[in-house]
C-alpha cells in the first residue's frame, strides 16, 4: 500500500510539472506571435481609417498614453489552470476524511507529509496571485487615469472609450476570478490544517494505545494496585509520566526562531529601559542606586513569564521550572519589603511546590502514591484558604482574589474526584495546573506590579529632565497600561494551563476555526480574526488622533503647552485623515473590498444627506476654518455673548476657554455664519482702556507719574506701544482721566486692570487722597 501510494504521488507530480512547462512554452509562443497583432488591432486600428478617427482619440499624449495600456500579461494568467488544480487539491482533500484510526501508522505519515506539501503549493499559488492582483490594480488604476484626463467618454473619443471599457471590463473579470479562486484557496488550506490536526490525534492515540497495552488498566482508587516502592518504580513512572507528553517535540522543532529571537530583542530593551531610568534617577537623586542584581533579575522576570508566547505547546516541565525561578527571583528582589508573615507564606509555598511536583512526577496507579497525591491536594486547598484569610489587602504581595480561589479550589476537587474514580494520568494533569496555576497567579501580579513601578520611575525620571513621557497625564497612562497587563496576564494564565493540562491543541484548533471560519452577510465575506483587527486598528488609529496634538507639538500632564498653541490649527485636518487612513485599513483587514464600500456608501448618501445635514455642515465649516483661519487657536473671540481663548479647532465643534474657566463648544458652523469678533487677529497685542477718577486736590503732573508708575509694574504692560493718558473731565471734587495702553495679551486684561488698581489704591491712601474706579456715589 505505501509503495503503491508513493507511485501514485511521484506520477501526479512529473505530470503536473509537464503540464506547467508546457503552458509556459504555449504562452511564450502565445506572446510573441502575438504582440503585434494584439497592439495593431488595439492601438493604431484607433487611427487607421481616416482623419475623423485621429481627431476622435485625442492628440499625441493620449495615443503615447493608450500604447501603455498592455494587457498582453493577462494570457499569462491562467485562472482556468489555477482553478482546475485548486479543485484537483480539493477532491484530494475530501479524500483524506477517510483515513482513519484504523490506518498504518506509516500510511498516517504519509499522508501527513502530502497534506503539508499541498499547504505549501496553494500558499504558494496565494502568493503569486497576489503578484497578479497587484498588476491588475495597477492597470486598472493607468484607465481610469487616462479616462479622467483626456475625459474620454462615448461621445467624446468614442473609439478609446471603447478599447479602455473593454480592457477594464477583461481586468474586473480576471480579477473576480482570482479573487474566487484565492477565497477557495483560504478554505481548503483550512480543510488541509483540520486533517492534520486530526491525524497528529491518530498518531497520539496510537502511541498511547501502544504503551496501554503495557500498562496496568484504570481502576478505581478501592481497586488500585499495592506494590511496593522502590527507586526503580520511581524512575519507571518519572519516564512514563513525561513520555506521554507530546509538546516537546513541538516546542523543539516546529518553535520558529524569530519569535525567540523578538523576545530576546524585547528583553535587551526592557532592560536598556530600566537601566537607562535608573541611571538619570541617580544623578538627580544620589541615594538612589543602580542595582545591577536587579536589573537583571527583572530582566530574566520579564523574559521567562513573556516565554509562553513565544509558542504555545510549551512543555510542562520548561513552565514548571520557569514559574519556580520567577517565584525565587522576587523573592530576592522583595526580601527587604516583605513581613515575616509574608516570607513565611512564600516559603511554604515553595516547598509545597516542589513537593507536589515531585509527587506528580512519581504518580501511578499504585494506592499509596494515589493517596499521597489527595493528600497534596487537600494541602494546597487548606495552605490557599490559610492565605486568603491572612492576607486582604489588594495591594500586598501573596493576594489571592476571589475568581483565582475559585479556579483553585475546582480544579483540586476535579483531580481528586479524577483521581478516585481511577483517571490517575488526567487527575496528574489537574493537580500540576493547580501547582503552577497558583504560583503563577503570584508572579503574574508582582510582574504586573513591575511593569507600572517602571512606568512611573519613567514619570519621575521625565519630571527631571522634561522628557517626552511629561506630555501624557500619568494617572491615564498607568490606567490605559494596567487593562493591556490585564489582558496580557490572562492571556498568559489561559496558556500554561491549557498546557499542563495537555489541551493547548484542541483549544489552538477551537480558537482558529472559531476565528477563522468565513462568514458571509449578503455578498460581504468575513472572518471573526479579520474583524478583531479591524477593531484594534480603529482603536489604534482613534487614540492616535486624539494624542497626536500632545506627541508632535508636546505638552505636560496631557494637555498642551501655551508656546504650541499657534501651529494648532491644521491639527483638525490630520486627525481626520488619520481616522479616514484607520478606517480604510480596518476595512482591508475585513477583506472588504473597496468597490462594494463604494456601493454601500452610495446606498447611505440619501440618508446621510437628509438626516445628518447638521452635522454635515459642521464638518464642511470645520474644513473651511482651517483653511480660512478666522482665528486660530489661541486667539481672543468674541461671539454673540461669549467671549473668551480658543482652545481648540475640531471636526465638528470648537472649545472656546471663557474668562471664568468653563469651556463652551460651539458648532463650525454657528463660527462660520456668526459674526466673530477677533481681538487678536492680527497680533496678539490688545489695546485696552478705562477711567480713573482722582482727588481734585492732587497733583496732576504727580498722579499721571503714579499710574505710568503703576502701568509699568504690571507684567502684561506692553512698554513698546503707545499709552497714554488725558483729562477726560473735571468736577467740583473729582479729575477725571482716561488711561489708554497696551498688554501683551487680550486675555490678560483683566489682570492688568487689577494689577494698575491695587497700585494706585495703596499710593492715594498713604498722601490722603480720594480715589474711584467707577463713579463715587452721591451723598
Amino acid at each position: 500500500m505505501k509503495l503503491n501510494s508513493m507511485k501514485h504521488f511521484i506520477v501526479f507530480i512529473i505530470s503536473l510539472l509537464a503540464l506547467h512547462l508546457y503552458a509556459i512554452g504555449q504562452d511564450s509562443v502565445q506572446v510573441r506571435r502575438g504582440v503585434s497583432a494584439d497592439r495593431s488591432q488595439s492601438y493604431t486600428g484607433l487611427n487607421r481609417r481616416s482623419g475623423t478617427d485621429s481627431t476622435r482619440v485625442g492628440n499625441d499624449s493620449l495615443r503615447n498614453d493608450l500604447r501603455k495600456v498592455n494587457l498582453t500579461f493577462l494570457s499569462n494568467i491562467r485562472t482556468s489552470s489555477m482553478a482546475e488544480f485548486v479543485a484537483q487539491l480539493n477532491e484530494k482533500s475530501n479524500s483524506y476524511a477517510t483515513t482513519s484510526a484504523n490506518s498504518a501508522k506509516d500510511s498516517v505519515a504519509t499522508i501527513k507529509n502530502v497534506i503539508s506539501e499541498e499547504i505549501r503549493q496553494l500558499k504558494s499559488i496565494k502568493g503569486s496571485i497576489a503578484n497578479y492582483s497587484n498588476s491588475l490594480s495597477g492597470t486598472k488604476d493607468q484607465i481610469r487615469n487616462i479616462i479622467n484626463h483626456y475625459d474620454i467618454s462615448a461621445n467624446n473619443h468614442a473609439r478609446a472609450h471603447q478599447y479602455l471599457n473593454s480592457a477594464e471590463l477583461k481586468l474586473s473579470s480576471k480579477m473576480d476570478s482570482l479573487e474566487m479562486i484565492n477565497r477557495t484557496i483560504d478554505e481548503l488550506i483550512l480543510k488541509n490544517q483540520r486533517h492534520l490536526n486530526r491525524l497528529d490525534l491518530i498518531t497520539e492515540t496510537k502511541t498511547a494505545a501502544k504503551k496501554s497495552t503495557t500498562a496496568p488498566g484504570k481502576s478505581s482508587i478501592w481497586k488500585a494496585n499495592t506494590t511496593s516502592i522502590s527507586k526503580d518504580v520511581i524512575l519507571n513512572n518519572i519516564r512514563s509520566n513525561y513520555s506521554n507528553n507530546t509538546s516537546i517535540d513541538k516546542y523543539v522543532n516546529r518553535t520558529d526562531w524569530a519569535s525567540r529571537i523578538l523576545l530576546i530583542v524585547l528583553g535587551l530593551a526592557y532592560s536598556y529601559w530600566i537601566a537607562r531610568v535608573a541611571y538619570v534617577l541617580k544623578q538627580n537623586d544620589p541615594s538612589n542606586k543602580i542595582a545591577i542584581d536587579a536589573i537583571v533579575g527583572k530582566t530574566i522576570i520579564f523574559l521567562l513569564t513573556l516565554l509562553p508566547f513565544v509558542n504555545f505547546f510549551t512543555p510542562t516541565f520548561i513552565l514548571q521550572a520557569s514559574q519556580l525561578v520567577i517565584m525565587l527571583i522576587f523573592m530576592y528582589l522583595l526580601r527587604h519589603k516583605m513581613t515575616g508573615q509574608q516570607r513565611k507564606i512564600a516559603l511554604i509555598l515553595i516547598i509545597f511546590y516542589l513537593l507536589d511536583v515531585f509527587v506528580n512526577m512519581i504518580v501511578s496507579d499504585d494506592l499509596f502514591l494515589r493517596i499521597v497525591c489527595i493528600g497534596f491536594n487537600l494541602i494546597a486547598l487548606g495552605l490557599v484558604s490559610y492565605t486568603k484569610r491572612r492576607i486582604k489587602n489588594p495591594e500586598s504581595p501573596g493576594y489571592i482574589s476571589n475568581f483565582i480561589y475559585v479556579v483553585f479550589a475546582i480544579l483540586n476537587i476535579t483531580a481528586i474526584t479524577l483521581n478516585v474514580i481511577g483517571h490517575v494520568e488526567h487527575s496528574r494533569s489537574f493537580s500540576i495546573a493547580c501547582a503552577v496555576g497558583l504560583v503563577q497567579s503570584f508572579t503574574l501580579q508582582y510582574f504586573a506590579d513591575m511593569i507600572k513601578l517602571d512606568v512611573r520611575n519613567q514619570f519621575k525620571k521625565d519630571r527631571l529632565v522634561a522628557g517626552f513621557w511629561m506630555r501624557f497625564n500619568e494617572q491615564r497612562t498607568l490606567a490605559i497600561i494596567t487593562e493591556i497587563l490585564r489582558i496580557v496576564c490572562i492571556l498568559l494564565a489561559i496558556i500554561v494551563v491549557a498546557n499542563n493540562l495537555q489541551f493547548i491543541e484542541t483549544l489552538l484548533t477551537l480558537s482558529e476555526t472559531f476565528f477563522g471560519k468565513v462568514r458571509n452577510i449578503g455578498s460581504i465575506s468575513f472572518t471573526l480574526g479579520n474583524l478583531v483587527v479591524a477593531v484594534l486598528l480603529l482603536l489604534v488609529a482613534n487614540w492616535f488622533q486624539k494624542n497626536i496634538s500632545l506627541i508632535v507639538l508636546g505638552g505636560e500632564d496631557g494637555q498642551l503647552n501655551q508656546a504650541y498653541n499657534q501651529k494648532m490649527t491644521l491639527f483638525p485636518l490630520f486627525r481626520l485623515a488619520i481616522i479616514l487612513i484607520g478606517f480604510f485599513m480596518a476595512i482591508s483587514a475585513l477583506g472588504m473590498s473597496l468597490d462594494k464600500l463604494t456601493v454601500v456608501i452610495g446606498a447611505l448618501s440619501v440618508g446621510i444627506g437628509l438626516g445628518m445635514q447638521n452635522i454635515i455642515n459642521n464638518f464642511v465649516s470645520g474644513i473651511i476654518l482651517v483653511f480660512d483661519k478666522p482665528f486660530r487657536v489661541g486667539d481672543q473671540i468674541e461671539l454673540a455673548d461669549k467671549k473668551g481663548r480658543v482652545k481648540e479647532i475640531g471636526i465638528r465643534a470648537s472649545v472656546l476657554k471663557t474668562a471664568d474657566g468653563a469651556d463652551v463648544i460651539i458648532p463650525n458652523g454657528d463660527l462660520l455664519s456668526g459674526r466673530v469678533v477677533n481681538w487678536t487677529l492680527s497680533q496678539e497685542y490688545s489695546k485696552t482702556s478705562f477711567v480713573l477718577h482722582i482727588d481734585r486736590r492732587a497733583d496732576l503732573d504727580e498722579a499721571k507719574q503714579w499710574i505710568k508708575d503703576a502701568m509699568a509694574a504690571s507684567p502684561h504692560f506692553v512698554k513698546e506701544r503707545d499709552s497714554g493718558i488725558s483729562v477726560q473731565d473735571i468736577s467740583e471734587e473729582m479729575i477725571y482721566l482716561s488711561v489708554s495702553c497696551w498688554v501683551n495679551f487680550a486675555a490678560n486684561t483683566s489682570s492688568f486692570k487689577n494689577d494698575v488698581l491695587i497700585i494706585l489704591y495703596k499710593q492715594f491712601e498713604e498722601k490722603g487722597l480720594k480715589f474711584y474706579s467707577v463713579l463715587p456715589p452721591k451723598s
